[in-house]
């Protein structure tokens, strides 16, 4: 099986969805099919879906109003938001509890190379965020933050 390269090219696309259950499932496979679309390697479309789900899952369980997910490559980096209403932020549970509930954004951490939430001085709500890697070894980025 040949595996090619990510289009270097910068992408951009943005999907809204209502509030509910269904969404996330929606979400997640329109993220994928994107994501494949543009070349971003398997492994990595796999960890961008799992955390994909975890935030739309957050968004509409604790979230309001329409949610947005935007996703984001450029320069080796995929990065995804999830934009809802609500102007409460999340935190991770990092209480080791070994309930499912609350542990969506300790996954998120966990797997991701960055992440976090924006808060908009212009929309009501907040995004929650992170980034992944595309491209195998070290990006140009990761490259200028080592040599300080």
């Amino acid at each position: 099986m040949h595996v090619s390269a990510p289009d270097a090219d910068p992408h951009e696309a943005d999907a809204q969805v209502p509030n509910r259950r269904d969404s996330v499932p929606a979400a997640r496979a329109f993220l994928v099919r994107l994501l494949d679309g543009w070349g971003v390697p398997e492994d990595v479309i796999g960890d961008a879906a799992l955390l994909t789900g975890e935030l739309m899952a957050n968004a509409v369980k604790n979230g309001s109003g329409v949610v947005t997910l935007k996703i984001e490559s450029n320069g080796g980096r995929l990065h995804v938001g999830v934009h809802d209403d609500e102007e409460t932020v999340p935190e991770a549970d990092r209480t080791g509890t070994s309930h499912l509930d609350g542990s969506g954004l300790w996954i998120v951490e966990s797997i991701a190379r960055d992440w976090g939430t924006d808060e908009s001085d212009v929309d009501t709500g907040k995004t929650v965020w992170f980034e992944l890697k595309t491209l195998r070894g070290p990006t140009a980025q990761d490259d200028a933050e080592t040599s300080h």
